[in-house]
C-alpha cells in the first residue's frame, strides 16, 4: 500500500471544473472585484494549500501545464494528488512554469522569474496563483484600471483590498503592465468557512493589462475629482 493515500478531488469533476474555470474567467475578465468559487475539492490535510488554490489546481492544470510551487505549498501529499488526478508535471524553477502556486506571498520571487510569454505567442506567459487575504478589514488598499474596470473609459479605478503582497509588488507590477502583450496574470485566493462551518473560496483577478496603484488618501482623492 502507498505511504500517500490517494484522496478525491471533485465530487463531480466535469461540473465543477467547469465551473471554477467559469469563476476564472469572470475574475480576469472583471478586475479587482471578488468572484465567489462555490465549486470546492476537499481539503488537504497538510501544507498551506488552500481548498481554493486545490481548485484552481484541478480545474487549469494538466500534463501540459508544468508547474511550479512555492516551498509553502510544496508537500509530498500534493504532488501526489496533483499527479494523481491532473497529470502535471512539477519544475524547479519558476521560469520554466505555465502556472505557479504561491502560499506565501510576502517572500516569492520578483514577476521577471516566471514566464513573460514570448512576442508572437503571448499566451504562453504564466499565471500565478497566490493565496491572500482579501478582507476589507485588513490589508492594503489598492485601486486599478483597464479593460474590464466598469467606466474604464472616463478614468475609472476599482478599488480592492489584499493582504500578503510583497512590499515589491507595485514597482513588478508596473514593468509587467509597460510588457503588455507579454506579462504574467495573477490570481489571488482567499479561503474562508460560513457560520455554518461550510468552506468558501473568493477570486479576484489581476490581468496584465490592468494598471494598478496604492489607493489615494480620501482628502487627496476628493480633490482629485
Amino acid at each position: 500500500m502507498s505511504a500517500l493515500a490517494t484522496l478525491p478531488g471533485f465530487a463531480k469533476p466535469v461540473d465543477q471544473a467547469q465551473a471554477v474555470f467559469r469563476a476564472v474567467l469572470e475574475a480576469l475578465s472583471r478586475p479587482g472585484i471578488p468572484c465567489l468559487l462555490s465549486a470546492l475539492p476537499p481539503a488537504l490535510a497538510a501544507g498551506d494549500f488552500s481548498p481554493g488554490m486545490l481548485a484552481l489546481a484541478l480545474a487549469l492544470c494538466d500534463s501540459d501545464t508544468p508547474l511550479w510551487l512555492d516551498a509553502a505549498a510544496d508537500t509530498p501529499q500534493l504532488r501526489h494528488h496533483l499527479r494523481f488526478h491532473c497529470a502535471a508535471p512539477f519544475v524547479s524553477s519558476p521560469a520554466q512554469a505555465s502556472f505557479a502556486f504561491i502560499a506565501q506571498p510576502e517572500i516569492m520571487p520578483c514577476l521577471d522569474a516566471f514566464k513573460p510569454g514570448q512576442a508572437d505567442f503571448p499566451d504562453r506567459s504564466a499565471t500565478l496563483v497566490l493565496r491572500a487575504n482579501l478582507s476589507e478589514a485588513q490589508g492594503q488598499t489598492y485601486e486599478l484600471t483597464g479593460p474590464g474596470v466598469k467606466d474604464n473609459g472616463r478614468g475609472a479605478w476599482q478599488s480592492f483590498r489584499a493582504a500578503n503582497l510583497p512590499t515589491w509588488f507595485l514597482e513588478d507590477w508596473e514593468t509587467n503592465h509597460a510588457a503588455y502583450p507579454q506579462g504574467v496574470d495573477i490570481i489571488l485566493v482567499d479561503d474562508g468557512a460560513d457560520h455554518s462551518g461550510a468552506p468558501w473560496a473568493r477570486l479576484l483577478g489581476l490581468p496584465r493589462t490592468a494598471r494598478i496603484r496604492k489607493a489615494l488618501p480620501a482628502k487627496e482623492g476628493a480633490a482629485c475629482m
